[in-house]
């Protein structure tokens, strides 16, 4: 039998993005459907990462996290930072393997396809990492003896 507690406080942490609010998946389908600027992008990333926060804080969550959004998935960023890969816009679904469950989920009806990163040369780390812009802008908006409890998702070796 488990030693687990079975009242609070627990030990627990979330893991994975949180919901994106409203206004910033609009943002991103505006832009994509060009009808927006990809400018008004990083204010509306950082008051939703903001909000997100706060109410993390507010409920007494210990790991601190951005909520993936300026993501569009857990990976984002970190691809096209790489040399050897090129993100494309717009991309066929002939080029994905629809018997992936990720990919099934990328090819829904009326779904604005995120970040499309294809390998065209030889994989390289440029030694700036896309992270560290999202760490220091949480570093920004929680006190300094917070710091140790931001929490952001990285790409496990495997993909």
């Amino acid at each position: 039998m488990s030693s687990a507690p079975r009242n609070p406080p627990f030990r627990a942490e979330h893991l994975g993005s949180l919901k994106r609010p409203d206004n910033l998946l609009s943002a991103r389908r505006s832009i994509h459907e060009n009808k927006a600027p990809t400018s008004i992008l990083p204010a509306i990333e950082d008051k939703a990462i903001l909000d997100i926060v706060r109410i993390q804080q507010s409920c007494n969550f210990h790991a601190l996290s951005d909520g993936e959004y300026r993501r569009h998935m857990f990976w984002g960023t970190f691809f096209p930072s790489l040399d050897g890969f090129t993100e494309i816009k717009g991309p066929e679904k002939e080029i994905f393997r629809e018997y992936v469950p990720d990919i099934a989920a990328f090819l829904e009806a009326d779904h604005v396809p995120g970040e499309t990163v294809i390998c065209t040369g030889k994989i390289r780390h440029t030694g700036k990492s896309s992270y560290i812009e999202q760490f220091e802008y949480m570093k920004s908006i929680v006190a300094e003896e917070e710091w140790g409890n931001i929490k952001l998702t990285l790409a496990a070796p495997n993909w």
